[in-house]
């Protein structure tokens, strides 16, 4: 969405829908647009930083000051499609930036149990020759500023950073999942303390950088816009069977 992708295709895309997207084929693991510069989400773990190597290389050698990036938890940075992708893209100077989500578990397995340096994945940026930036998920503010800063430093030809922006996930990571995992009220005490979003308002509305009847009329728009999405994706025609084999392939 931050990168323009139409949210009534996207919500398409997630009903399977002829108007979705990626035509209803990609449903809701491989929603992509890439005229929009959306790579595409990936069900694979770890799957991601290589491809955002490739589009930081095109970038690179077209001179087009694209700046490619990579979202992943910190299950995903223990994958060695991860840890081969910090590695090239340090070796060509790559322009790219890749974005830790740690919410401290990779599905059930609490990070400091599988990530190692206690867990901090920022802390393996060192060993590759990049910076290793450490961020709270839960201030916008922090989380832009640092990843200006990265931006900045890919377009200036020096390099990828790793950004790890800690936080947490208020949900299971399936449905179904009961999260006993995790501490007695532990979500409760998250959501009271650390929510994102109240800390924005809070902040905006305090400093008078935006009122309180403006942040309700973008509100009462997001929920109109997401209303009209579900009705028009559930009204939507499905693939039909002799769709099944179209864009399967490039054709250069």
């Amino acid at each position: 969405i931050a990168k323009g992708v139409d949210v009534k295709g996207m919500m398409a895309e997630l009903y399977g829908r002829t108007t979705g997207t990626c035509f209803g084929k990609g449903g809701s693991m491989h929603i992509a647009d890439l005229d929009k510069g959306m790579m595409g989400a990936n069900g694979i773990v770890g799957g991601g930083p290589p491809l955002v190597c490739g589009a930081a290389l095109s970038a690179k050698t077209l001179g087009t000051g694209g700046v490619a990036v990579a979202f992943l938890g910190d299950g995903a940075s223990n994958q060695g499609t991860t840890l081969e992708s910090l590695n090239l893209a340090t070796v060509w100077r790559l322009p790219c930036i890749f974005v830790v989500e740690n919410n401290g578990y990779a599905e059930a397995t609490a990070s400091k149990w599988s990530v190692s340096l206690s867990g901090n994945a920022s802390d393996r940026a060192a060993g590759f020759g990049m910076p290793g930036v450490e961020v709270d998920g839960h201030d916008f503010f922090e989380v832009y500023e640092a990843m200006g800063e990265a931006v900045d430093r890919a377009r200036a030809g020096a390099g990828p950073t790793l950004l790890e922006s800690k936080l947490n996930r208020y949900f299971g990571h399936f449905e179904g999942d009961a999260q006993t995992y995790r501490g007695k009220d532990e979500v409760k005490i998250i959501r009271e303390t650390k929510d994102c979003l109240v800390k924005f308002r809070s902040y905006v509305t305090g400093s008078g950088m935006i009122d309180d009847a403006q942040l309700e009329s973008i509100d009462n728009s997001v929920l109109q816009l997401i209303d009209e999405a579900v009705s028009e994706a559930k009204a939507a025609p499905k693939p039909s069977e002799s769709d099944l084999l179209t864009d399967v392939y490039v054709s250069y």
